[in-house]
């Protein structure tokens, strides 16, 4: 038998926490950080928090971290026969017809597909914010209608270009595929199973009082945001609790996959297109919707993705070789500001992320 896991340092834990909670903290703001490692878990929080629910009950928008719940759902219909991850998308439905072939289910979930990061063009963007809540109008019709009027050109080379469009996209085929609108269908398939109780997109009114309203970097209250056909790259909110449960069951399933959602998991997590010089999986890749990246030569291997609406901003980090996870919730809108994000940017959240997994 080997020696006996090392229970983590706290009093060490929570001082790396509170150095990476820095970047998402504000007068108005609250922050929120779990660290599992080895069976034992640490949470701690800072700000004003009027809700008076524990700190790992407040629930928070966690925006593009639902990209990660997307992909688990789209391996889950792989593990079940139902899709071809490297098929056409438009095989998946008849209103997808004007999708041409190149476009994949894998290539969706890998941002790899060629297609542009919003549903309008960046510039147009600039010159005109998308409004408050900016993807609450774009409707399945509105998405359908963008693939008809696409005119087509096939991309030079395949490379990696984060796409929240063929996010969504990826979404609405798997609705279309299964019948069903993809929040109830991303609950029955993933977040259900996974004993999610506070991962959703639409809140009851207990979870609205445990809601953090969500400030831009100012403190100023925003508008939460609202998703249709791009529910798929953004709509979920959750808990602390919540995601490091899921980051626990992911951590088991890759040492003992035994259901179908194990192996979906386990699937996850595979290296499919890589972001090293001259496309090399080390020391980053591509999976079906986690990054991963190995700091150091030799260090352990990181699987994670951040989040950012207007007023909130998150991170979710799991270890698989430290058996630990990491994850930070905050009512900042940081990630989504430019220059808080370059100041996010500037902590380099994944390094130290790395000297948390790696020193305990």
């Amino acid at each position: 038998m080997g020696a006996p896991a090392r229970s983590p340092d706290f009093d060490t834990a929570r001082e790396q926490l509170r150095r990476m909670m820095r970047s998402y903290q504000g007068p108005k703001h609250v922050a929120v950080a779990r660290y599992f490692q080895n069976g034992e878990s640490q949470i701690i929080g800072a700000g004003p928090n009027e809700t008076k629910a524990p700190w790992e009950d407040l629930i928070f928008e966690i925006g593009s971290v639902t990209k990660v719940f997307t992909a688990i759902l789209l391996c889950v219909l792989v593990e079940d026969g139902k899709v071809d991850p490297r098929a056409p998308l438009r095989q998946m439905s008849a209103e997808l017809s004007a999708v041409p072939d190149r476009i994949t289910p894998e290539s969706l979930a890998t941002h790899t597909s060629g297609l542009p990061r919003l549903h309008i063009p960046i510039w147009k963007a600039l010159m005109k914010p998308l409004g408050e809540d900016p993807y609450a109008d774009f409707t399945r019709s509105d998405l359908l209608a963008w693939l008809d009027s696409r005119s087509w050109k096939a991309p030079r080379a395949r490379r990696h270009a984060y796409s929240n469009f063929g996010v969504g996209l990826l979404g609405e085929a798997m609705a279309m595929t299964e019948g069903k609108p993809f929040c109830e269908l991303l609950n029955e398939k993933v977040i259900g199973p996974l004993g999610l109780k506070d991962t959703t997109a639409e809140l009851d009114k207990n979870q609205s009082e445990r809601f953090l309203q969500p400030r831009n970097t100012k403190g100023t209250a925003v508008v939460p945001w609202t998703f249709r056909a791009m529910s798929a790259a953004g709509c979920l909110r959750s808990k602390a609790n919540d995601l490091g449960r899921f980051a626990t069951q992911v951590l088991q399933a890759l040492e003992a996959p035994e259901t179908v959602l194990d192996r979906a998991l386990r699937r996850s997590v595979s290296p499919l297109f890589g972001l090293g010089p001259k496309g090399s999986l080390e020391p980053s890749a591509q999976c079906f919707g986690w990054q991963s990246i190995r700091i150091e030569n030799g260090g352990p291997r990181i699987l994670y993705h951040d989040g950012a609406t207007a007023g909130s901003t998150s991170a979710l980090y799991v270890c698989p070789e430290k058996s630990a996870s990491l994850v930070v919730l905050s009512n900042n809108g940081a990630g989504a500001d430019l220059l808080a994000s370059a100041k996010l940017s500037w902590s380099n959240q994944i390094r130290q992320a790395h000297g948390l997994f790696t020193s305990l």
